[in-house]
């Protein structure tokens, strides 16, 4: 059979171009192939993690907790802040299974969680969303009435409920200033909160929820939510004593309502010897709680005036207000309170000692300048030694002192006591120092030595200032102050820990010894004898200055700061102390009169707590209170012979021979020639209205509460120990019972005393 044409060809062998086109399909196959074969090669090798991880990503969503923030403790361990367990709930628009779930849900939520009933709605229509916060921080006590009604509702799959931390401050306002607080991510946002926050913060925690392949959580139990437990935060430990910042805050507080201060109180405690912080604390302040409430009543009705942008920056004005702390923060012209800086740099220097003495005919004279008065003219102090000079804050001896010092050895000295520099206090805040607040050494002239020597013309903050007494009182060495002593980890870890640390020596120990001794003579007697304290040796010196760089106040008056900074045992110190009244109202502004008598309250408190026995002087025990001794169920005979032995007056109520009733009662405390009443035949003790005698002098409310059969105990510097002038100056500034109050007739009435003098 014969083939055809088209048989022999398509019988033939391929030829050269079929090949060459079936090598190059052949070759992009297996370049295919193995590209693809060395991608999954990749995948599933070197991207293994990578891959995994997204996959994890689509699958599950997670959820922040906010880290369990470490704890701040005072000194003894007594607890000022600590994170708290509380729940946020979730919500999963996205699952809600119907509109009349949605109308439950916005109906009764609001009143169940408190929540706004607006944005809830808002949050409801949001139906691709997985992820709502509807209530943050909720207390736990309420998540099992939130469960009940979420299973009640059938509504398992759409809400969540995950742990949470929030931050509360046990002592609301105490310390605020020095505390600080977090935000709503519990991260510090103000003051040791702040400073410290990486010691304080934990690791955050992770709530994990599976999601099915759209992407969509999975329905769970509300009551059984998966997490990772966020981890605790380090402890901090302070040096303050919640003890006496309490004595010291409750005193201040008195001291800003009575003085009306525009610009607030403030107050430090340090110790002498280490520089430890014991108490800070700035008055008015605001509840840590409630940071961002205005505590000021007055300013927050005048914000509530405003509108708009106006309200909101006073009202911003006001938080940051404050939120200061003024103990570190503010600057201040110190006034007569620095005249302990130089006296101790002129006597370090061997310029002056207890035998100088200095003149003053009531001012003080250098060419081309005008002349500088002293704070008594037209009066004058006379002929004084240096004692005298301090006591009587003499302006005239003190720039006297100021020209043997001179303008290399002052510039010095000033820096020296640290007053050009921080003083490096562990916390946020402090005043940053520049050349504008004091005179360097490049450009000091004689009149500025002359004006800085009586603290004026240049500017401290009060951090500053205690340090500087302290190196006066505690031999000569400028310590560094700090408020935090030990970081402690979770697990009683002492991470880190402070001590005593010396900047350098200042003066010596000897000038720092004769310094304490006639400091002591200023409160003993001199123009701070309203921070005297009986049975302490307490010293120290007040200051009043003029605000010279403001205009005159709404009074016609310029503003002016009054403080007092001193220390205590004067021959063993022990703690420093600075009070600042800062604008205050009154009439009478001055130091001695404003701030020594703060002072002297927190010194009375504190020394006896801290077991810092009394050492009385004759003069003191002479004229201390005695106890009444027990007369009820004796003859009032023998009433008599008992009260007399103690130095006090009988009067007998009743017919009887039998005391049947006495008041005082056995052991109170009495001043001696006191009177006690006693009751005979069963008298029933006689009730006698307490007079006012706030604002009056001395000799005349003690006849007006004697006249009202009442007992007198005086708190304050002895009158019998001043010039019969500065007794007059004395004034009652409080008494134990209120006016019009009714107590029993013989009751033992405290007032204090306060001396009225012109002492700076």
């Amino acid at each position: 059979m014969k083939r055809t044409h088209q048989q022999d060809v398509s019988m033939q062998a391929p030829s050269r171009v079929m090949w060459k086109r079936s090598l190059l399909i052949l070759t992009a196959m297996v370049v295919c192939f193995t590209a693809v074969g060395g991608r999954l090669a990749v995948l599933q090798l070197a991207e293994h993690d990578v891959w995994q991880a997204l996959a994890s990503e689509q699958q599950l969503t997670d959820s922040v907790i906010s880290d369990k923030r470490g704890a701040i403790v005072d000194r003894n361990g007594v607890v000022l802040a600590r994170s708290v367990e509380v729940a946020t709930v979730i919500m999963a628009p996205g699952e809600i299974p119907d509109d009349a779930a949605r109308e439950t849900i916005c109906r009764e939520l609001p009143t169940l969680l408190g929540v706004d009933a607006a944005k809830l709605k808002k949050q409801v229509a949001k139906t691709a969303s997985r992820y709502e916060v509807v209530k943050a921080k909720i207390d736990y006590t309420l998540c099992n009435t939130f469960a009940e009604w979420v299973k009640k509702n059938r509504l398992t799959g759409v809400f969540r409920v995950i742990q949470d931390y929030k931050r509360e401050y046990p002592f609301g306002s105490t310390l605020s200033c020095v505390m600080g607080f977090t935000g709503t991510d519990n991260t510090g946002l103000e003051g040791l909160e702040a400073k410290f926050n990486d010691e304080l913060a934990g690791t955050a925690g992770r709530v994990i929820t599976s999601a099915n392949g759209w992407g969509d959580a999975l329905p769970n139990d509300i009551q059984y939510e998966t997490t990772l437990a966020a981890g605790e935060g380090n402890t901090l430990q302070l040096t303050v004593d919640i003890n006496i910042q309490r004595i010291v805050e409750n005193h201040l507080e008195v001291a800003l309502a009575e003085t009306g201060a525009a610009n607030r109180t403030c107050a430090i405690v340090m110790d002498v010897q280490t520089g430890e912080i014991l108490a800070m604390a700035t008055k008015g302040d605001y509840d840590l709680n409630q940071p961002r409430v205005v505590q000021n009543p007055d300013v927050a009705a005048q914000i509530a005036l405003l509108a708009g942008d106006e309200k909101s920056e006073a009202y911003l004005t006001a938080l940051q207000k404050q939120w200061k702390n003024k103990a570190i923060s503010e600057f201040y012209e110190p006034g007569s309170v620095f005249k302990i800086f130089t006296a101790s740099t002129a006597m370090q220097e061997g310029l002056i000692s207890e035998r100088s003495s200095f003149y003053c005919n009531g001012t003080y004279t250098m060419a081309g300048v005008r002349t500088m008065k002293c704070h008594v003219y037209p009066r004058s102090h006379g002929s004084q030694t240096l004692g005298e000079a301090i006591s009587h804050s003499c302006n005239p001896a003190f720039m006297s002192i100021g020209s043997l010092i001179g303008t290399t050895l002052f510039p010095r000295y000033h820096a020296l006591f640290g007053f050009t520099e921080l003083t490096g206090i562990d916390m946020l805040g402090e005043a940053r120092v520049t050349p504008s607040l004091y005179h360097g050494a490049q450009s000091i002239t004689a009149v500025d030595v002359a004006t800085s020597s009586i603290g004026q013309t240049f500017k401290v903050t009060p951090i500053q200032m205690i340090t500087g007494v302290s190196s006066v009182a505690g031999g000569g060495e400028l310590l560094q102050p700090y408020i935090v002593s030990r970081v402690i980890s979770p697990e009683g870890a002492v991470l880190s820990q402070k001590s005593r640390t010396v900047r350098r020596r200042v003066i010596s120990e000897d000038v720092s010894a004769r310094m304490c001794a006639l400091l002591e003579g200023v409160v003993d007697g001199g123009g701070a004898k309203n921070a005297y304290v009986a049975g302490y040796r307490v010293a120290g010196k007040t200051g009043t200055s003029e605000k010279t760089d403001q205009g005159l106040a709404a009074n016609g008056r310029k503003n002016v700061v009054a403080s007092f900074c001193g220390f205590a045992p004067a021959d063993d110190p022990r703690i420093a102390v600075i009070v600042m009244v800062d604008e205050p109202q009154t009439y009478i502004r001055y130091g001695g009169t404003l701030a020594a008598p703060v002072a002297q309250k927190i010194f009375a408190d504190v020394l006896p707590y801290l077991d810092i026995a009394p050492q009385y002087t004759e003069a003191e025990l002479k004229a201390l209170q005695t106890t009444v001794p027990q007369v009820r169920d004796v003859s009032v005979t023998r009433a008599g012979v008992l009260l007399k032995q103690q130095g006090l007056v009988i009067r007998v109520v009743g017919g009887g021979e039998q005391v049947t009733g006495q008041m005082p009662q056995a052991g109170a405390p009495i001043a001696r020639g006191g009177t006690v009443v006693v009751y005979t035949d069963g008298e029933e003790p006689t009730q006698v209205t307490v007079p006012s005698v706030a604002g009056k002098p001395l000799s005349e409310a003690n006849r007006i509460l004697t006249d009202a059969g009442l007992n007198v105990k005086i708190v304050g510097y002895p009158t019998d120990r001043t010039d019969d002038l500065t007794a007059r100056q004395a004034v009652v500034n409080r008494q134990s019972k209120e006016e019009g109050s009714s107590v029993p007739e013989g009751t033992v009435i405290e007032i204090g005393i306060v001396y009225q003098d012109a002492t700076e």
